[in-house]
């Protein structure tokens, strides 16, 4: 059934496409692309396609895993990786991660390589003359403007994944750059864009999997989906390509409608969450700032549309005092707080000089512009309201390296997770741990908050070559499925660790339970919890369920001094700790511990099952 209706589906999509194509489409699409691309075709944008998708097949083994590609040796952990600094714009932590962004690059891409252009202007070049014109600039070629449409988003991907906000991974830092430089030059095909970019990949999603089946179901405790998300990489890629298309609009002297600009900008900020703000705030705590998103998003839409269609005016001096009055607070402060951190004299801020040296100079430049207007009245060409609000994209770009710079240089210690019942695989040091503090350092940073030095639990990974240090699995994953697991390796070599939880719910307490990790075919145990002891009483002895390095044990008490210990017995087995009997009894596939004593009996564990 299912195949049946892939290939009903493919049938009628395929048939569609071609009444399309053969009814005027084809004549359709010739007129409109025949100056602009070589035989119709978006190259820049499908090599670059070709390319994201051929690193997820083949560097993160995706051919053989599909849906579980090896993500940790390709994440921008530290500035002292270099491998995932230069690989994490390009690599995927899923197929529905690799499907989100591909189609976005096509759809926009398509409409960012228009507008750019394979031949230098709109002036009916033909393939025969133009591929080799040996009278036209080198970058006039459409071989050359076809090969900088792929380098500028692999550029905008590499430095989105230099300057993430923390590890980062994924294209999607670059497809916002191809977003931004398609709002900008092409506000209205970028709209249709979005449509055409949802469209794309329901039509791969009912291709792929025809027939979903869906169960009422719980899953464990996990962080919010938009916890996750990359809006720094997203915002700086979105401003970079803006800057590009201003750029390009300018040299080519042409003008847009200003309402086209400032809606196509606003809309697509709002529907593709450019307004997305999260912050950590201590422990398994996050907090999303969706107001002043939103606030920043108008803002930005303003900029924008001032860059691409203002005026070639210069602003008045009145503004123009305004502007340098109001520049002169941030100004003072910053300047007050970098010295204060060069200097040492406040030992909490020395880390933050650098941050406080890059916003006095983002201060600096909006504000000189505007100086000659201000002091002399004289005319400034940078303060005009095109360049101004063009200076003011820029500074904007500045404040999102920031973050980058600060979190970037990043030093690991494995020692918080040594001596855990670890094992190696290759450079990666792989434990199940409880109560472990982070083992990275922000070297560009002193900061003493919860929210950088937080513990963790669960299945962690460090490594110290890859300046990495991360939770594999969460420690509520595992206690809910009974099992979770890690996918380490680097170009060419893959390995799984899998970690496996087993345990007892002891009655009236919490769970005692170990956890053993799994690979290449022999068990380590990493973890056992705290003794348990069950909340009942029998013949005045009391019950604690031990978890060791081999088994599970019952220890037996009477007034505080042991009487004697037995390992839990299997299914359907008995022990004996004079005076209780120790039965295990097989309850429609779940084991119950129960203890005797002349004549009465309670159940004082239960097993764990997931």
């Amino acid at each position: 059934m299912v195949a049946l209706t892939a290939v009903v589906l493919a049938a009628l999509l395929a048939g569609v496409g071609w009444l399309v194509w053969t009814n005027g489409g084809s004549e359709r699409w010739r007129a409109l692309t025949d100056d602009r691309f070589v035989y119709g075709v978006p190259w820049g944008t499908l090599v670059a396609v070709a390319l994201v998708t051929a690193f997820y097949l083949l560097a993160q083994h995706g051919l053989t895993s599909w849906n579980e590609p090896l993500t940790l040796p390709f994440v921008s952990w530290s500035w002292f990786y270099p491998v995932g600094v230069l690989t994490s714009g390009f690599a995927h932590g899923s197929p529905a991660h690799l499907l989100g962004n591909m189609t976005g690059t096509l759809a926009f891409g398509v409409v960012a390589e228009y507008a750019w252009g394979h031949y230098p202007q709109r002036r009916g070049h033909t393939i025969q003359d133009s591929l080799l014109a040996p009278e036209e600039s080198r970058f006039s070629r459409p071989g050359a403007r076809i090969a900088l449409v792929t380098g500028a988003m692999f550029a905008v991907a590499l430095l989105t994944g230099i300057f993430s906000l923390g590890p980062g991974l994924g294209f999607s830092g670059a497809v916002f750059g191809i977003a931004g430089f398609a709002i900008v030059t092409k506000p209205r095909a970028a709209i249709a864009a979005v449509v055409a970019s949802s469209a794309l990949s329901t039509l791969y999603q009912a291709l792929a999997d025809p027939v979903v089946r869906g169960t009422i179901s719980v899953g464990p405790p996990a962080p919010p989906s938009w916890a996750g998300i990359a809006f720094q990489a997203h915002m700086l890629g979105f401003v970079v390509g803006v800057l590009l298309a201003v750029g390009l609009l300018w040299s080519r002297q042409k003008d847009l409608a200003p309402l086209e600009v400032f809606f196509a900008t606003l809309a697509f900020g709002l529907a593709l969450s450019l307004w997305l703000l999260v912050w950590p705030g201590g422990q398994d705590v996050f907090y999303l700032y969706r107001g002043a998103g939103v606030i920043f998003v108008v803002l930005l839409t303003g900029l924008v549309t001032i860059a691409a269609t203002g005026s070639d005016r210069s602003i008045s001096r009145s503004i123009a005092i305004l502007a340098v009055a109001l520049l002169a607070i941030p100004f003072a402060l910053t300047t007050l707080w970098f010295l204060a951190a060069l200097s040492g004299a406040v030992p909490e801020l020395s880390g933050f000089a650098p941050f406080a040296a890059l916003l006095v100079l983002a201060v600096v430049a909006l504000a000189l512009p505007a100086l000659p207007t201000a002091l002399r009245g004289e005319d400034s060409r940078w303060a005009t309201r095109r360049r101004t609000a063009f200076l003011g994209l820029g500074t904007v770009a500045i404040l999102l390296l920031l973050p980058g710079i600060l979190y970037g240089p990043v030093a690991v210690d494995t020692d918080s997770i040594t001596e855990t019942n670890e094992i190696e695989v290759g450079d990666y040091v792989v434990t199940y741990a409880e109560n472990v503090t982070g083992g990275q350092e922000l070297l560009m940073l002193d900061l003493n908050t919860s929210s950088l030095n937080q513990t963790y639990d669960g299945l962690l990974v460090a490594s110290d070559s890859r300046s990495m240090w991360t939770i594999g699995e969460r420690k509520d994953s595992i206690a809910f499925d009974g099992e979770g697991e890690v996918q380490v390796g680097g170009l060419g070599w893959r390995e799984t660790v899998r970690a496996e939880r087993t345990g007892w719910e002891v009655t009236g307490n919490a769970s005692a339970y170990a956890v053993d990790l799994i690979h290449d075919g022999e068990r380590t145990r990493s973890f056992t919890s705290d003794p348990v002891r069950a909340d009942v009483h029998i013949d005045d002895h009391r019950v604690t369920v031990v978890p060791t390095q081999e088994e599970f044990e019952l220890r037996v008490t009477r007034d505080g001094d042991v009487v004697g210990t037995s390992a839990i017995p299997d299914a359907g087995d008995t022990a004996t700790v004079d005076p209780l009997t120790i039965r295990a009894i097989d309850d429609d596939g779940t084991t119950q511990v129960v203890v005797e004593s002349d004549g009465t009996s309670v159940t004082v564990a239960v097993e764990e099952t997931y």
